[in-house]
């Protein structure tokens, strides 16, 4: 299952990461080593989102919680379904 993780940060997190770029680096490191789909830094937000592929959200749990204690603030992860994903769950509902 694909899992969809939103990290925001905080104006006071945002300008202390900046002063330490190593913590930059361990952060996207530590999603990297995941093999995530997808890492999109936002330009206009203080927002990270990132696609991993993972059996459930164990498998990525210490990442999560490093980003816990690195942002100050618990990601939002949800899972979610490609198009022909979503597709064929209602099939299987019985709603299409």
């Amino acid at each position: 299952m694909k899992y969809l993780i939103q990290i925001d940060l905080s104006p006071e997190v945002g300008a202390k990461l900046e002063q330490n770029p190593e913590e930059i680096q361990e952060f996207v490191g530590m999603w990297q080593a995941h093999n995530p789909d997808a890492m999109y830094f936002s330009m206009t937000r203080r927002r990270a989102t990132i696609v991993v592929d993972a059996p459930n959200e164990d498998s990525f749990f210490e990442a999560l919680h490093r980003t816990w204690v690195l942002t100050q603030d618990y990601p939002q992860v949800d899972p979610v379904a490609t198009v022909e994903e979503f597709g064929q769950i209602m099939q299987r509902l019985g709603m299409r």
